[in-house]
């Protein structure tokens, strides 16, 4: 079976055999459907795949994996388990991770990149000299193979590594303020969550700022719309809602907000589209920062809400596809090898706050 009939198959499986819905959002565009992904959440909510389609999360220097199936009951909830994989020479913080297209899951730390395969778990981190360190938030991968992500002092620079030429480009250097989350579209452009100072802006791959908008909702996971979300950005904010925000050619002009998902209360952080181009939140209690509600984490299945934190995986009702993803690349290699195909399939991902 052709890679793009497994995924089309997986989505198929995915949409039927789920026999219910955890209602972490209250309110939900019926376009959409809910479920937790898995919980009690334990490490950072920066999330990356396997070339099987499992869940990967970071805390510290161990990676967890996923289950494919809901193998675990949680306070009446039918969640997917892990597993954990110690990563040598894995630096202990930082949270966020992508894939990218030479096979590496690539991550962020305070002393700069590193990378890791994830076909060997006995591999060590690679570390990849010339790059900046940071409070290990926003990182994603772009359609030709290059890797943005956000560093510096005050996690408000935007740098561009070439893991083929093994250069470090810094390209935008104005942000106001923690920059949290980024997500890349097919062309290259960046979305940045300002989540210091409650703005998105939307760059180019060289930096020129292309809009920038005031929000009210504190974004941080994002993700870039595909399909019939073209030109639309979706946003997991602090405030415990999930807002599409659609723009004019070009991201041009104020956008439509639509909130697509609303009532959570608790505390949205990085988000990431999956293989099978659902949208993955982490909600979570930070006692109450930006609109969020002080202990509230996760509405299970049962009825009970708890402090904790969870992930929860959110798709359109009838299977389609419209955020922008990563193709998963079956083994690490060179970049020039994958092709021109790869290229154009790409991929929209913390732990507490300060």
């Amino acid at each position: 079976m052709k890679k793009s009939s497994l995924l089309s198959a997986c989505l198929v499986v995915s949409f039927t055999s789920m026999s219910a819905y955890a209602v972490q959002f209250p309110i939900l565009d019926p376009a959409y459907v809910q479920e937790i992904y898995t919980g009690p959440f334990v490490g950072g909510p920066g999330m990356a795949w396997t070339n099987g389609g499992a869940l990967l999360t970071r805390d510290g220097s161990n990676i967890y994996e996923y289950s494919l199936t809901q193998n675990v009951v949680y306070q009446g909830t039918n969640v997917h388990g892990f597993i954990s994989h110690s990563i040598s020479g894995l630096n202990t913080s930082g949270y966020g991770m992508t894939n990218a297209l030479d096979g590496y899951i690539y991550t962020t730390t305070a002393a700069g990149l590193q990378r890791f395969n994830p076909n060997n778990w006995g591999a060590a981190a690679q570390n990849l000299g010339g790059t900046v360190g940071g409070q290990g938030y926003g990182i994603h991968a772009m359609a030709n193979g290059k890797i943005a992500y956000v560093a510096g002092g005050g996690t408000n620079q935007v740098y561009i590594y070439d893991p083929v030429a093994t250069t470090n480009t810094l390209i935008y250097t104005n942000g106001p303020g923690l920059i949290d989350d980024i997500a890349v579209d097919s062309a290259g452009n960046i979305a940045l969550a300002g989540q210091g100072a409650n703005q998105m802006t939307i760059i180019s791959s060289t930096g020129t700022v292309l809009n920038t908008l005031n929000t009210i909702h504190f974004p941080d996971g994002l993700a870039f719309g595909d399909g019939v979300s073209a030109n639309s950005i979706f946003s997991n904010n602090n405030d415990g809602t999930i807002t599409r925000y659609t723009y004019g050619a070009g991201y041009s002009g104020t956008p439509t907000t639509t909130i697509i998902a609303n009532g959570s209360g608790a505390y949205g952080d990085l988000a990431e589209v999956g293989p099978d181009c659902a949208f993955y939140v982490f909600q979570g209690n930070n006692n109450g920062l930006n609109g969020s509600i002080s202990g509230i984490g996760t509405h299970w299945d049962n009825g009970v809400t708890t402090s904790e934190g969870s992930i929860t995986r959110i798709a359109r009702r009838d299977g389609t596809c419209d955020m922008y993803h990563v193709e998963i690349v079956p083994e690490p290699t060179s970049i020039l090898a994958i092709g021109a195909g790869l290229a154009c399939l790409v991929r929209s991902r913390r732990r507490a706050k300060k």
